[in-house]
């Protein structure tokens, strides 16, 4: 009997070269439709090695990413995959890159509904909103986004230098814009309660984020504790305390939670 299953494709000679023959004949008005295509073949492979490395973080954590595992999985040769990516930490660098925009992508969007849910709240607790609900998205991740928040994790969690300087550039310019969007929040809120925005406010959200990712480390003991004593009951408190520093009130803070319902954490 012929067998008929494919084998693996073999993406090394795709990998390995630049050219393809046929390019040298594409060019419609000046644009050369090869280098176009060729862009394009290179910008799929990239992505191919992310998406296979992410689904050896799901499996089997950080440590399962390897560049033997990477090309055996690819079809790859090793010197094709250092081509994209030169050692193991580029290739979680540049995961870590993703999911931190994805992450950024999920708290934009929280954002995005709460304020159409709480059009009708009252002012503080209105600019609370968002902030709950943030805290609640990034909170949350552990349990619905595991492989990005072990990529994060490996971010925050290590007090030595992991990544060489130009890679840990990259992740910071990643990390800015979201600390940023935070801090708008927290600006809106003394604005509208006629606080001030100091130098307390401006650390706010790196003091929110610390906190709450600290407290992830805590979800392994859920099983061996008391319910007021989980990890969402003593996240839920270091949200609403650092929001009593900002000036909030029981009162602010309950409406606005009524509104945002947080699934993650315990307010």
């Amino acid at each position: 009997m012929t067998n008929t299953a494919s084998a693996a494709p073999d993406l090394s000679a795709e990998l390995d070269t630049d050219t393809d023959p046929a390019d040298d004949e594409l060019v419609v008005d000046g644009d050369d439709v090869g280098a176009n295509r060729r862009a394009k073949r290179r910008a799929f492979r990239k992505d191919e090695i992310l998406r296979t490395a992410l689904d050896l973080v799901t499996e089997g954590g950080l440590d399962a990413v390897t560049t033997t595992e990477l090309a055996k999985r690819t079809g790859a040769a090793l010197g094709a995959l250092y081509r994209f990516f030169p050692s193991k930490a580029a290739v979680i660098a540049a995961l870590q890159q993703r999911a931190l925009e994805q992450l950024s992508d999920d708290l934009r969007a929280a954002v995005d509904e709460t304020r159409a849910r709480s059009v009708d709240l009252p002012a503080r607790a209105r600019a609370l909103a968002p902030i709950i609900s943030m805290s609640d998205t990034f909170f949350a991740q552990h349990a619905k986004e595991p492989a990005r928040y072990r990529l994060i994790d490996e971010i925050m969690s290590k007090p030595a230098a992991v990544y060489a300087d130009n890679d840990a550039v990259v992740l910071e310019e990643t990390i800015r814009p979201l600390l940023f969007a935070m801090f708008e929040l927290v600006r809106e809120f003394a604005e509208i309660s006629g606080g001030v925005v100091d130098d307390h406010s401006q650390r706010f959200p790196i003091v929110l984020w610390g906190a709450l990712h600290g407290t992830t480390h805590f979800i392994k003991r859920d099983r061996l504790m008391q319910d007021d004593m989980k990890s969402r009951m003593i996240a839920g408190t270091l949200v609403r305390l650092l929001l009593s520093g900002l000036g909030a009130t029981a009162d602010d803070i309950a409406a606005a939670v009524a509104v945002v319902r947080p699934q993650a954490l315990q307010l």
